[in-house]
């Protein structure tokens, strides 16, 4: 006989890393998300059934209670607690007509009195590990996404009521990163440039990248060190195109890979919650846009996207999530991204 019963079995899990999605009461059965995992639920039944058909017909009808045909090819595993059956080698027999991988498991048990303070236990760590999500996700509210948004617009809409963003005359005019005119000495064209688009497509698409990304680090990192991140990204991105390539460019791009780089630092810090809910659809929205890109022609700045990129990991270790207090990290970082900073502009001169 187990050792371990329903209710037990489910507080261990969400110990380690299991989220409760739903409960059927009277506590016939719960399921789990793996957070740690990314890719697999838990289902736990509670049975008094002595017959395995009639174990499997219950079974069928909490998947269907529960609408786990939505889950898709992701991996189910089936914990099906209560005392043994009659035919009990009938029960790996059982065939589930979901898309899911599904898998059997077994437990046979009786409930005991302990099982309603594991379930105390279970119900109140789920909740608090919810409650200590949504304050991951509640340090800032989006307005300067929203800011920047209306900006870059306005700069948009006054380069092309003068020409056309399409025309590099009018480009230079505006901004863009031309590397002779910084060897020059304007140094604004380091930062400019994040706020010009060639083009009305150039700029939708990086508009919508920044609309999709920007209130999700910005609600993360708070509204001052999102701005921050962002504009340091970019002028990091505006520096490393200056240093390895000899063309005209413009765009938030870089700025934009810079939102990534800081998701990416995120995930160093909590990667099941970055898999779960940031990695998936970040990889897919970035495939999109680069996709886009190639497909309709648009030129890319590959160096600025890397700039970008690393910058806005290294800036993010500069300004830290809002609950990080490692003061020693965070003057590494900064010397990190004072040097990248200057490596670049020294090799653009060079």
């Amino acid at each position: 006989m187990a050792t371990t019963c329903f209710w037990e079995d489910i507080y261990r899990r969400v110990e380690n890393g299991g989220r409760i999605e739903g409960i059927l009461e009277p506590s016939r059965a719960v399921i789990l998300f793996d957070t740690k995992a990314g890719d697999r639920y838990d289902l736990f039944i509670q049975t008094e059934k002595a017959w395995a058909n009639h174990v499997g017909m219950d079974i069928h009808a909490i998947l269907n209670a529960f609408r786990l045909s939505r889950i898709g090819r992701k991996r189910l595993t089936i914990h099906v607690y209560g005392e043994r059956l009659v035919d009990e080698e009938r029960v790996d027999s059982l065939t589930f007509q979901i898309p899911a991988k599904v898998t059997l498991s077994r437990s046979i048990c009786t409930p005991t009195m302990e099982e309603d303070r594991f379930r105390l236990l279970a119900v109140s760590l789920d909740r608090k590990k919810k409650a200590e999500l949504k304050k991951r996700f509640s340090f800032g509210k989006p307005q300067v996404v929203y800011g920047l948004l209306f900006v870059t617009f306005l700069v948009m809409w006054l380069a092309e009521s003068v020409g056309s963003t399409l025309d590099p005359n009018t480009l230079v005019a505006f901004g863009a990163k031309v590397n002779p005119l910084i060897e020059q000495g304007e140094w604004w064209r380091l930062i400019t440039p994040m706020f010009l688009h060639i083009g009305w497509f150039h700029f939708a698409i990086n508009m919508f990248a920044l609309w999709s990304l920007g209130p999700l680090v910005e609600r993360m990192y708070g509204s001052i060190r999102f701005l921050i991140i962002y504009l340091l990204s970019g002028i990091l991105a505006t520096s490393a195109s200056f240093a390895f390539s000899e063309s005209i460019s413009a765009g938030a791009s870089g700025a934009l890979f810079g939102l990534v780089g800081a998701l990416l630092y995120f995930g160093l810090r909590d990667r099941s919650l970055f898999m779960k809910t940031l990695g998936p659809p970040l990889f897919i929205m970035l495939g999109l846009n680069v996709g886009l890109a190639f497909v309709l022609g648009a030129g890319l700045d590959h160096f600025a996207h890397a700039g970008g990129l690393i910058g806005g990991f290294v800036v993010s270790g500069v300004v830290g999530l809002p609950d990080e207090k490692n003061r020693i990290q965070r003057i590494l970082f900064s010397v990190l991204t004072i040097s990248m900073f200057g490596l670049f502009v020294g090799y653009g001169f060079w």
